[in-house]
C-alpha cells in the first residue's frame, strides 16, 4: 500500500421499509425499499497498482464484490492498469446490513475518480447493478427508494436524526435462504414514498416482508427485536435479511443503554443515522 492511498468509509444500510412481492422471470424478486445509511462503516485504502487486488483479513476467503467492482470499472473505461484495495471490515458480515455492497459502491466510486477519464453518473450505476442488488442504492448517502430488483433508484435526501442501536444474534443468515422461505403477500407494493420529516414518521414506516422468514430460520432475531421494544425502542426490526436487529431511538445516550442491556447477543454496536449536527 502506498502512502497516498486515499481513504473511505464504506457505510452499512438498514431497509426501514422493505416491501417484496412475487419472483421475477429473471428469478429476483419485485421490490420497494426504503435504504438509510448509517454511521458504522468498514474502511478502504485505495491506491493505484499496476493490476487489481484487494486483500480483506476478516473475509478469509477474499472479497469478490469489491475485486468484481473494480475489475469491471477499469475494463469499462479502458484503463489497463488496476487498483490495490485494503479492507478493513467493522459491519458484521451476513447481517443485513449491506457491508459487502458498502464496499463495492464505495470502491466503485472513488476508483472511479482517481481514473484518467472517470465514467460518468450513469454508466457508473449501470454497472453498479451488474455487481449486486444493493449496490446501485449505496453509491448514494443520502436516503434511497430502490424498486425492481434494486436497481431502479430514487434519491430522497437527509433523513431526521436518531440513533440505531443494533445486535446479531451469532448467526449469519443467507439471503438466498431467507427469499427461498418468504411466501409472498396479496397485497400491492406501495407507490410514492416521502421522506420522513421527523423520528415519528420514520418509526411508523419501518416494515420488513423478509422479517417473518429471518425470524422462523433464526429465532434469535425475534428475542431481540422483542428486547429492544421493551428497552424503549421507537421502532425495532431486522435488516434486510438479517440477521442483525435495529432498534431506533432519539438520543445516542438511550441507544448506547439498550445496546449494552440486551442479552443473547454476542455482537452490540450503536449508530448514527439521518443528519446530525457537526456533520
Amino acid at each position: 500500500m502506498t502512502d497516498d492511498a486515499t481513504i473511505v468509509r464504506a457505510c452499512a444500510k438498514v431497509n426501514l421499509l422493505l416491501r417484496v412481492g412475487p419472483k421475477r422471470e429473471d428469478g429476483y424478486h419485485e421490490l420497494v425499499t426504503l435504504i438509510a445509511r448509517i454511521s458504522l462503516a468498514d474502511v478502504l485504502l485505495i491506491s493505484d497498482a499496476a493490476e487489481t487486488t484487494v486483500d480483506c483479513p476478516a473475509i478469509p476467503s477474499g472479497d469478490t464484490l469489491v475485486t468484481r467492482a473494480i475489475r469491471l470499472l477499469c475494463e469499462t473505461a479502458g484503463h489497463r492498469a488496476g487498483f490495490h484495495v485494503h479492507i478493513d471490515k467493522r459491519i458484521p458480515v451476513g447481517a443485513g446490513l449491506g457491508g459487502g455492497s458498502a464496499d463495492a459502491a464505495a470502491a466503485l466510486r472513488f476508483a472511479n475518480d482517481l481514473l484518467p477519464r472517470p465514467l460518468i453518473d450513469s454508466e457508473l450505476h449501470r454497472l453498479a447493478a451488474l455487481i449486486g442488488s444493493d449496490v446501485p442504492a449505496l453509491l448514494h448517502d443520502e436516503a434511497t427508494v430502490a424498486r425492481g430488483r434494486g436497481d431502479r433508484v430514487e434519491v430522497l435526501g437527509q433523513l431526521p436524526a436518531g440513533w440505531l442501536a443494533l445486535a446479531h444474534p451469532g448467526r449469519p443468515l443467507a439471503t438466498r435462504d431467507v427469499y427461498q422461505r418468504y411466501r409472498p403477500e396479496a397485497r400491492p407494493l406501495p407507490g410514492a414514498i416521502a421522506l420522513p420529516q421527523t423520528l415519528e414518521e420514520m418509526a411508523a414506516l419501518i416494515e420488513n416482508d423478509l422479517a417473518v422468514p429471518a425470524e422462523a430460520l433464526e429465532p434469535g432475531c425475534r428475542g431481540l427485536r422483542e428486547q429492544f421494544t421493551e428497552l424503549g425502542a421507537m421502532a425495532a426490526c431486522v435488516s434486510g435479511s438479517g440477521s442483525v436487529v435495529f432498534g431506533l431511538f432519539r438520543t445516542e445516550q438511550e441507544a448506547t443503554a439498550a445496546a449494552a442491556k440486551v442479552r443473547d447477543a454476542p455482537w452490540t454496536a450503536t449508530a448514527a443515522v439521518g443528519t446530525h449536527p457537526g456533520e
